[in-house]
C-alpha cells in the first residue's frame, strides 16, 4: 500500500490527540483537589476566623444642637415673626493626627484531612492622638443654637471579630476604657468601641490613646491606616510571606524562619476611612505556602501533551529508520503512561514534598516505560537510551516549574531544541523512499 506511511502518520496523530481525554481528566481531577483544599481553609477558619484586617481607630463625638426654628404660617405679631424651638443631632469622625501600629504574629499549620493551612495568633498594639473637634467641624448652626457635646467614642473595625481573644486593653488620655462590641464609626461594619470618660467642650485638645489586643486569623492579614501619618511594624515566625496590599513596605527583613516588615503613609496616600467600606486593603501580609503543589501540578500536566508527541514521534521515527513494527496498542499504552506520571505526581505530592514526589513519579514512570520498550524495540540499549530521553524530559520539566518567572522562555526554548533535534535527525531520511519500502 503506498500511502501506508501516511496512514500509519494519520493514526498515530489520531492516538496523540484521544490521549488528551485522560490528559483533560487529570486536570480536572487537581482542580477538584484545589477546591477540596479550597474548602478544608474555609472549614479550619469556619471553626476560629478567616482572613484579618483591622482598621482605624476613629474617633467619634456626637452634638446635640437646639436652635430657633421659624413656624411656616405664623402671622408677625408687632413686626415680629414665631419660632419654635428645635433640636438636632450631629455626628463628626475624627482620624488620628498619628497611628502606629505594632504587631507580633505567632504562625503555626493547622490541618483538616490532608490539607494544612497557617492560622496565627497577633499581638497587636495602636497608638498615637487624636486632636477633638471644634465647631468648625460641624455643619452650619441653626439661630441662637447651642450645643451639647458628647462623649468621644474610640472604635476599632475587625473583619472577623470571633479572632478577638480576650477583652481589648483601650486607654484614652491615659484612662483606661471597657470596650464593648460593634463599632459605632459607620465605616466599620464589625469591630469594637469604647467611650471615653468626659465629654469633650468643641475645644481642640489632644488625647494620646492606646489600643492593646491579641487577635487570631488565618493565611493573611491587614492593617487599613486611618491617620494623618500611619506607620506599621509587624513580624512573624512565617519563612513566606507575600506583601500586598495599596502600600508595600518601606523595608523587610526575611530570614530562615522569620519576617519584619515596616510600612509608612500619609493621608495625601490614603483615604483611610473612606475606603473602609470598600475594599481598601491598605497595609498587607499573606503567608502563603512555599510550593503550591497543585498549581506546581497543574503546569507540569500542560506539558503532557508535548511528551506523548515526543514519544510517538520518536516510535515512528524508529519505526522507519529501523524497520519496526510498534502496534498503535503499544503506542497507546506508552502515552498512557506517560499520561499517569502526572496523575502519580498529583497524588503523591499530598503527602511528600514536590521535589520528592517528582522524583519518585519520574523514576517509575521512566523505569515502567524503559522495561516495556526493552521488549517493544527489541534491544535493551534502544530502551534504555529512550529511558535516558525522558530522564532528561523529565528533568527540563522540573527545571522549568522551578522557575516560575522564566517558565515560559524556558519551555519554548526546550520545545526548540527538541524539534531542531528531531529535523536534523531526520534531514537524510527518504520519506518517500521509506513509504514504498513499507507498502
Amino acid at each position: 500500500m503506498k500511502n501506508a506511511l501516511l496512514m500509519k502518520g494519520l493514526l498515530v496523530s489520531l492516538l496523540a490527540l484521544i490521549l488528551w481525554v485522560p490528559l483533560s481528566m487529570i486536570e480536572h481531577t487537581i482542580e477538584e483537589r484545589t477546591r477540596y483544599r479550597a474548602e478544608a481553609v474555609n472549614a479550619i477558619a469556619a471553626s476560629s476566623a478567616g482572613e484579618q484586617k483591622l482598621w482605624g481607630p476613629v474617633l467619634t463625638v456626637q452634638v446635640e444642637e437646639e436652635f430657633d426654628e421659624e413656624i411656616s404660617g405664623w402671622t408677625p405679631v408687632n413686626g415680629k415673626k414665631g419660632y419654635a424651638r428645635r433640636s438636632r443631632s450631629h455626628v463628626i469622625t475624627v482620624q488620628p493626627e498619628s497611628v502606629d501600629f505594632q504587631g507580633s504574629m505567632v504562625v503555626e499549620k493547622r490541618a483538616f484531612g490532608l490539607y494544612s493551612t497557617p492560622v496565627y495568633e497577633l499581638h497587636a498594639v495602636l497608638s498615637g492622638q487624636f486632636v477633638t473637634p471644634s465647631v468648625r467641624a460641624l455643619p452650619a448652626l441653626g439661630p441662637n443654637a447651642t450645643l451639647k457635646w458628647g462623649v468621644p467614642v474610640l472604635s476599632v473595625g475587625v473583619a472577623d471579630t470571633r479572632g478577638i481573644s480576650g477583652a481589648p486593653k483601650v486607654l484614652l488620655a491615659n484612662r483606661e476604657l471597657s470596650t464593648a462590641r460593634g463599632s459605632v464609626a459607620e465605616a466599620f461594619k464589625t469591630g469594637f468601641h469604647a467611650s471615653g470618660p468626659t465629654a469633650v467642650d468643641g475645644n481642640p485638645t489632644a488625647l494620646t490613646f492606646s489600643v492593646d489586643m491579641q487577635l487570631a486569623g488565618t493565611s493573611a492579614f491587614g492593617f487599613v491606616p486611618t491617620g494623618e501619618v500611619s506607620t506599621a511594624t509587624l513580624s512573624g515566625n512565617w519563612p513566606h510571606p507575600s506583601f500586598g496590599g495599596d502600600f508595600l513596605p518601606r523595608s523587610r527583613t526575611l530570614d530562615k524562619n522569620t519576617f519584619t516588615a515596616q510600612w509608612g503613609t500619609t493621608a495625601l496616600a490614603s483615604t483611610g476611612v473612606a475606603d473602609s467600606t470598600h475594599e481598601a486593603r491598605g497595609f498587607q501580609v499573606k503567608l502563603i505556602e512555599p510550593v503550591d503543589v497543585y498549581q506546581q501540578a497543574m503546569r507540569s500536566v500542560k506539558y503532557g501533551f508535548l511528551f506523548i508527541a515526543l514519544s510517538f514521534a520518536s516510535f515512528f521515527l524508529f519505526e522507519q529508520i529501523k524497520q519496526l513494527r510498534i502496534h498503535p496498542i503499544q503506542y497507546a499504552l506508552v502515552g498512557l503512561a506517560q499520561a499517569v506520571f502526572f496523575l502519580l505526581l498529583t497524588s503523591l505530592s499530598e503527602h511528600l514534598s514536590f521535589a520528592a514526589a517528582y522524583g519518585a513519579a519520574a523514576v517509575a514512570s521512566v523505569g515502567l516505560v524503559g522495561t516495556y520498550l526493552a521488549s517493544v524495540l527489541r534491544s535493551t540499549p534502544r530502551a534504555m537510551g529512550f529511558g535516558a530521553a525522558m530522564a532528561t524530559l523529565y528533568g527540563a520539566l522540573y527545571g522549568i516549574l522551578q522557575s516560575e518567572q522564566n517558565a515560559l522562555l524556558l519551555g519554548s526554548v526546550l520545545l526548540f531544541l527538541v524539534l531542531a533535534a528531531f529535523m536534523l535527525g531526520t534531514r537524510r531520511v527518504d520519506w518517500y523512499g521509506a513509504g514504498a519500502e513499507r507498502s
